[in-house]
């Protein structure tokens, strides 16, 4: 079963393109995928249009994109392009937000004079956004779409009907081809209890001083990783993992100990070549289950306020923030968030596997994350990027 997540940009409500799309919608459940619809108008207007990307709502929304497999986008033509709420969104996703997704764009719209919006406005916007695949789209006439308000009913012309048939199983098709594709290039993932003094340790460390180096221009203990003993990862008050895939690191994070109850997550990071698959939600999902075999009950950490990306992570991972999410970034500081560790995952977590012990058994892991937040885990303090 695939994750497909579903947009609307009408602007209105009913609207023949929703009407579209719960056609679509109902095709793709009838198979057994998993259909999540996202309402572009219904999330806050003032995050849109001041482009606010951290507002929890639209978070969230990047974060069902990030975890889906697939990708519906559908939009009225109104004047010779997809709407402007339906930019306002696509706008504000990471730069390669549909990597490794496939993509069925669909329109709506009242003259055959606009069928080539889909190629020539929508589907240059999803192809840089990284699609893996953009599927073969269908434009409907509005003339081909009766919709009965009074209990939501649809009668589709047999034209559209047939041929919105058509390019959903064609979505469908590739769909399932990446996912089996996907499956065999990441079946062999295996996450690892390591040293951070150990060989599979060194790719993340050393991308993340280039990664700190480059974003926040100053070598201070931050950016050289050393404003903590490199001990406080080790056993029994901390961990170091790294996902592994045929011999590679891919992925990894840390533990250390922030006080008695509270672990506090460090060097979290995900091999550019790989991002965009799950791993950095995998990671923290790693870290929270060896935090609770370590005997913690919450999570504590802090980004830096120039890694908007980790930040997104974080708040779609659950993790709640300690400052105000709509001031100023380089204002803040560092961007502290905590979590607390729900009883069920404490009793369910595993008991400490040793050095170079499998802790999980192969897989994709656990759903997607968005962009770059795949990428870094944040230093302590950002006050000691310039000052002692």
């Amino acid at each position: 079963m695939a994750s497909i997540v579903t947009l609307s940009g009408s602007p209105s409500a009913p609207s023949r393109t929703e009407a579209v799309l719960g056609h679509v919608e109902r095709r793709l459940r009838a198979r057994g995928h998993d259909v999540t619809r996202v309402v572009v108008r219904d999330l806050p207007a003032d995050a849109l249009l001041h482009a606010d990307g951290a507002h929890p709502e639209v978070a969230a929304v990047v974060a069902a994109i990030a975890d889906a497999d697939g990708v519906v986008v559908t939009t009225p033509v109104y004047k010779a392009a997809y709407t402007g709420v339906l930019k306002a969104l696509l706008d504000l996703l990471p730069q390669y937000a549909l990597r490794g997704k496939t993509v069925l764009p669909v329109a709506t719209g009242g003259s055959p004079a606009h069928v080539l919006a889909l190629d020539y406005a929508l589907r240059p916007v999803l192809v840089s956004l990284g699609a893996e695949h953009v599927t073969q789209g269908w434009f409907v006439l509005a003339s081909e779409v009766t919709v009965y308000p009074q209990d939501a009913g649809v009668l589709l012309a047999e034209s559209a009907a047939r041929n919105l048939h058509l390019v959903t199983e064609s979505f469908l098709t590739h769909l399932a081809r990446h996912r089996s594709q996907l499956v065999t290039e990441t079946d062999d993932d295996v996450v690892l209890r390591v040293s951070p003094r150990d060989d599979a340790a060194a790719p993340l460390l050393e991308d993340l001083v280039v990664e700190y180096g480059t974003r926040y221009g100053l070598s201070t203990p931050n950016t050289q990783l050393t404003e903590v003993p490199i001990t406080d990862f080790d056993a029994p008050d901390g961990a170091f993992l790294v996902i592994s895939r045929a011999g590679q690191t891919v992925a990894g994070g840390a533990i250390r100990r922030y006080d008695d109850e509270t672990a506090e997550v460090k060097r979290v990071w995900t091999h550019a070549q790989f991002r965009r698959q799950g791993l950095a939600r995998r990671v923290l999902h790693e870290l929270e289950l060896a935090a609770v075999s370590l005997g913690y009950k919450r999570i504590h950490l802090t980004t830096g306020p120039r890694q908007p990306e980790a930040r997104a992570l974080y708040l779609a991972a659950g993790y709640l923030p300690a400052f105000d999410l709509h001031a100023d970034p380089e204002a803040i500081g560092p961007h502290a968030f905590d979590k607390e560790l729900p009883p069920s995952t404490r009793r369910a977590a595993a008991q400490p596997a040793g050095a170079h012990t499998p802790s999980l058994a192969a897989g994709a892991g656990a759903g997607t994350q968005v962009d770059a937040a795949d990428s870094i885990a944040p230093p302590p303090s950002y006050r000691s990027w310039g000052a002692a």
